[in-house]
């Protein structure tokens, strides 16, 4: 979403974490373990002393416990096994996993690999505390790799793999042998560094990657000095990035993402055009506009604020990436009506139904002329869906869908959005021959003529003004407006102005832009007319002049009624710097009625601004 939040030094806020774990069916270290399931040797002594385990004991034997993907601790899991934790041991016997894989793995001494062994095979095939079968009920169980798995306990299967002997007594917990290893299916957040060719993406979102201790899931130890001590520290990966920008919990089993995930080359090629709007430069000096305590206007310097260069490169990096990734997840569940979008013939069938997608990060993807009032903020206009996913078959991942694409094929207006500023939220001041109000105006059912016929709207119109009035008969009214949170890139830029049903008669009116340049502050710089059919009230062309004409009540071309006149003040305008994410340094465009004593027969004095567009242009 485009509500430009900050990370690390430039994040406002951290999202905070309550986990609360709970199991079905299990125990905590204390259970007493059924006669039936009794056993006075540990779990590793039980499963050293089968030949048919022999395998899997020589896994256990190689690989050391850790505490975290970069910690690891001095104790294999042979030796977890033979202490005092409670566990169920899910193990596979000999030749029924891919016992040689695996040990290539460790043999490459490379802790990516090797941390590989332990999640995927060891963490894979086992839980905490103690679970016997027994009964008929299948029940969910969380692994100790937060993998979800479904056990049946009347069909002595889990994730659909044979249990062939269970329910091994051991001193410290349970141990089933099973005809093979547990299936490892990565989520999303695992999926990103799985593959090399999405290094770009994993690198981006795994930088704001942070280690949380859960005290819940952790084996507390005595208290020493005063302190308490853990046995058995348990962490959770936490995420600011994800959890604050995407509004994704790509960690978390129980969802149901899609996900579009650019590779390397669609990364490179896209992010060489959002790093040309991020330029930010060292300091930004802000003049305010506002009037002295007798009236006069005048100009004061607000909060200067600065940047180390670090600091800039922190900040394009940030805002550069994520505006490549912040909407590139979608929460299934979240859609237009349930609509499934799971597969690339679900893509298809919303594109062929006109349907919407809602990204998790809030942006709306909705078919060209779809838009309407109320709904053109955070909503981008895209004609081909199956397109955006590039075609893709999907992979299917444990809490989700990834979709490999190789083009970004999003619109340009999602990564340089087009800004709506209403007028009453980005006004800044008026000069002193300007009183400022506000206006709303609903228009029910209204009728109005032109020239010999009479036309009455059938619809609702509401909107809110902020009226720029003359302070006499003779004064002309000007205002100025923020333009906060634009990017360094061009924008064509539209004033919307509502017609003055006080005087019926349009408005004839300067705009000036006040902006920054890396080496200096551009002040009121005159814009001129872009419009090639520019007229004013008595049809002579103003193109090119330093005049802006809006027009009254009038018909639109489908007949319907409008009651704004959106006017286009300049074309192709580029800043040189960016203003994304910052809120003491922004533009600013004056507004100012201007006319001749000869053409007050003409137009109104006072303006009524109902809201500001800028359009940005690739």
């Amino acid at each position: 979403m485009n509500n430009y939040r900050k990370i690390g030094w430039y994040l406002s806020a951290v999202a905070m974490f309550v986990l609360t774990l709970s199991s079905v069916s299990c125990t905590d270290d204390h259970f007493d373990i059924s006669s039936a399931a009794e056993g006075k040797q540990t779990i590793w002594q039980n499963i050293q002393s089968r030949p048919d385990l022999s395998q899997y004991a020589d896994i256990l034997q190689s690989v050391y416990y850790s505490q975290s993907e970069s910690k690891t601790t001095s104790e294999t899991y042979a030796q977890l096994f033979d202490g005092d934790q409670t566990f169920t041991v899910w193990a596979p016997v000999n030749d029924s996993f891919d016992y040689a894989y695996y040990k290539r793995l460790l043999a490459t001494g490379v802790r990516d690999s090797i941390y590989k062994v332990e999640t995927q095979l060891i963490r894979n095939n086992m839980t905490r505390y103690s679970h016997i079968i027994s009964g008929s009920d299948s029940i969910k169980l969380d692994l100790f790799n937060n993998k979800a798995a479904w056990l049946n306990n009347g069909k002595l299967t889990i994730k659909g793999l044979l249990i062939s002997e269970p329910n091994v007594g051991a001193s410290n917990g349970i141990i089933h042998i099973t005809d093979g290893a547990m299936a490892y299916q990565p989520n999303l957040y695992e999926f990103l560094a799985s593959r090399p060719d999405l290094d770009s993406i994993n690198a981006f979102i795994k930088s704001y990657q942070t280690l949380e201790f859960n005290k819940y899931a952790s084996t507390q130890g005595p208290t020493i000095n005063g302190e308490v001590t853990w046995v058995d520290s348990v962490t959770y990966i936490s995420n600011d990035y994800t959890s604050n920008f995407m509004n994704a919990y790509l960690s978390k089993e129980d969802s149901n993402y899609v996900m579009i995930v650019p590779t390397n080359t669609a990364w490179e090629t896209v992010l060489a055009k959002t790093k040309n709007n991020f330029k930010y430069k060292a300091t930004y000096k802000q003049d305010i506009n506002t009037q002295t305590e007798t009236g006069a206007d005048t100009v004061i310097t607000g909060v200067e604020t600065k940047f180390t260069q670090a600091e800039i490169d922190s900040i394009v990096n940030l805002y550069s990436k994520n505006a490549i990734c912040e909407n590139l997840v979608f929460n299934a569940n979240w859609q237009f009506e349930r609509i499934p979008i799971t597969s690339l013939d679900d893509i298809k069938a919303v594109d062929a139904r006109q349907d919407s997608l809602l990204s998790t990060a809030g942006l709306k993807l909705k078919k060209t002329g779809t838009w309407n009032l109320t709904n053109r903020t955070n909503c981008v206009e895209i004609d081909d869906f199956a397109n955006l996913f590039d075609n893709a078959e999907p992979i299917e991942l444990s809490n989700g869908y990834a979709y490999i694409v190789n083009s970004f094929n999003f619109p340009y207006t999602v990564y340089t959005p087009n800004r709506y500023l209403a007028a009453a939220l980005c006004y800044e001041s008026c000069d002193n021959m300007c009183a400022i109000g506000t206006k709303s105006i609903s228009y029910v059912s209204p009728t109005y003529s032109f020239g010999d016929e009479t036309f009455t709207s059938d619809s609702t119109y509401r909107y809110d003004y902020v009226m720029m009035s003359n302070k006499n008969s003779t004064s002309h009214p000007g205002a100025f407006f923020m333009l906060p949170h634009v990017q360094s890139c061009k924008y064509d830029i539209f004033v919307v102005i509502g017609y003055n049903t006080n005087y019926k008669l349009p408005n004839k009116f300067r705009a000036y832009i006040s902006y920054d340049t890396e080496a200096k502050r551009i002040n009121n710089e005159a814009l001129k007319n872009p419009n090639e059919d520019a007229l004013d009230a008595k049809g002579n062309s103003i193109t090119g002049s330093n005049y802006f004409v809006n027009k009254g009540i009038r018909l639109n071309n489908d007949g319907s009624l409008a009651f704004t006149d959106t006017i286009c003040v300049a074309k192709d305008f580029e800043f040189p710097v960016s203003y994304y994410g910052l809120s003491n340094a922004y533009p600013v465009l004056q507004l100012k009625s201007n006319f001749s004593s000869t053409e007050k027969a003409l137009y109104s004095r006072e303006i009524w601004v109902s809201s500001i567009i800028l359009k940005p242009k690739e």
